[in-house]
């Protein structure tokens, strides 16, 4: 791993910790985060279609929003704790996102009750082959598994 990598693990860790914190309140187990070239990082976005109603409101897209009338998005790392959408991946792609890693790809996050492969189709065809890859971390599973725990606990544990 070289040490761009190994910094951007280390934030993808934080943002899995960030994560559980959100669960544990009642969210769901996504959280956004954008990193610069310069060191710049942002504040995490967290899911908030739940509590907003506002069904664009993805972590990635809040984390976006928020870094967008900072500094703008060109250029930047999007992490994420799931595999973004087709729509995130779009607006990434809109927005000169350089590149995204994700902790949880979309086949797990479905194993764990989020299932949203259906929306990739065309974001497959624009994006993901050049600027998207899988960044595994340590707990990287652990808030879908806090999520079950917590909201449907008669479900079986995955391994």
């Amino acid at each position: 791993m070289n040490a761009g990598t190994t910094r951007l693990a280390a934030l993808m860790a934080e943002a899995v910790e960030i994560c559980i914190s959100h669960v544990e309140s009642g969210g769901i187990p996504f959280v956004g985060l954008l990193v610069g070239d310069d060191g710049w990082v942002s504040e995490p976005g967290v899911n908030l279609v739940r509590e907003t109603g506002d069904r664009t409101a993805h972590a990635e897209i809040v984390a976006m929003r928020e870094a967008a009338r900072t500094r703008g998005l060109e250029g930047l790392t999007l992490l994420a704790t799931g595999e973004p959408c087709g729509l995130c991946y779009r607006v990434a792609a809109a927005h000169g996102i350089a590149a995204v890693h994700f902790a949880v790809g979309r086949d797990d996050a479905a194993e764990w009750g989020f299932d949203y492969r259906a929306g990739y189709r065309e974001a497959d065809r624009l994006l993901l082959a050049k600027t998207a890859g899988h960044l595994a971390v340590d707990r990287g599973l652990a808030p879908f598994a806090r999520y079950r725990a917590l909201h449907h606990p008669d479900l079986t544990t995955n391994s």
